[in-house]
């Protein structure tokens, strides 16, 4: 039964993540969670019905973009949820989203093989969609803009802090994504001098249940390629990555969104691996041979590595357990394994 399979796995995340801090300052609050197709967005809508199980009075409106895969349904009727489904670069869909206490900006893909194919659609959804989502907040209220740390980009510091910021020009192959991302989060600030709880996160490399078939970003698709029988990079893998498993990241989040006293701040995981060794933990854990190539190109304008400074967050919420990356991708097999068989 992959369907059950599927939703276990994601409310069980959802509810360490539920454990992990005092929710009761959303009782009887509107929250409007946009990209919860994705990810991310998944992710905060599964862990948010489990808060309402518990804090009265939560009206939850996820925006999706696509048609939801029925595997979706259980968390799309939950009874606190109304959703909602359209294009979020779209003026007259935002003009029908409704007025929220709290607004969780989780749109827009950050996988580059597909935010580069609409480069406009990218910086459209993280600028003017942005502006237009900080209209909706019912008084001054909370904002949540996923932000990335491809803002460091160009940088050769050990660890980003969220004091710097890149030295990529506007030609960059992924200036859509970056200067998107600048954007949102200079609305974010422009808002929060108005007296808004707007709060920018720099997301580091996210994994786990909630990913989507296709997705060509490294972790996954050495996933889906191993499930599949082999593992071929297409590089010698030398890029070194962090990885944070998905409940680790929705958990830091909502520290930022309910008590960060902080304008921006990186989250991020404690999981450093080379590409080429992930590929071969991977390979390891399905037992499927991996190919690493003599030479090769890789993603166009991809860092070499990005490492980040955790220090603002982590004095602030104490947090000191992370789910280790055997366990991380166990889990993450178990989702994409049901996952083949769902769709």
């Amino acid at each position: 039964m992959p369907t059950k399979e599927l939703i276990e796995l994601l409310t069980s995340d959802a509810r360490r993540v539920a454990a992990s801090q005092d929710f009761r300052a959303l009782a009887g609050k509107r929250v409007l969670i946009t990209g919860a197709g994705g990810l991310i967005g998944l992710n905060f809508l599964a862990s948010l019905e489990r808060v309402a199980e518990e804090v009265p009075g939560i009206a939850i409106f996820p925006v999706i973009h696509s048609e939801p895969p029925p595997f979706l349904a259980p968390l799309l009727g939950h009874r606190a949820v109304r959703p909602y489904r359209g294009d979020l670069t779209d003026e007259n869909f935002l003009r029908t989203l409704p007025e929220a206490d709290l607004v969780i900006h989780a749109a827009g893909s950050g996988e580059p093989a597909r935010f580069m194919q609409d480069p406009v659609a990218c910086l459209r959804i993280n600028s003017f969609t942005t502006f237009e989502l900080l209209k909706k907040l019912g008084g001054k209220g909370t904002f949540l803009f996923l932000s990335s740390t491809d803002v460091y980009n160009g940088l050769a510091s050990p660890r980003y802090s969220e004091d710097q910021i890149g030295t990529t020009n506007t030609d960059h192959p992924r200036a859509c994504y970056i200067e998107g991302k600048r954007s949102g989060e200079t609305l974010c600030n422009l808002y929060r001098e108005r007296g808004v709880n707007a709060v920018s996160v720099r997301l580091s490399v996210t994994y786990g249940p909630g990913t989507r078939q296709g997705d060509q970003r490294a972790l996954p698709a050495f996933v889906q390629k191993g499930l599949a029988g082999r593992i071929d990079l297409l590089d010698q893998g030398d890029a070194e990555r962090t990885f944070c498993y998905v409940s680790d990241a929705v958990e830091l989040m909502w520290h930022a969104a309910l008590r960060g006293v902080r304008n921006c701040y990186n989250v991020g995981g404690v999981s450093e691996i080379k590409i080429r060794d992930l590929a071969q933990l991977v390979g390891r854990l399905l037992n499927a041979p991996v190919s690493v190539p003599a030479a090769g190109g890789g993603v166009s304008g991809a860092p070499a590595a990005t490492r980040l400074d955790l220090g603002r967050i982590l004095s602030e919420c104490g947090k000191k357990d992370f789910v280790g990356l055997e366990e991380g991708l166990a889990r993450t097999i178990a989702w994409h394994r049901n996952l083949q068989d769902a769709v």
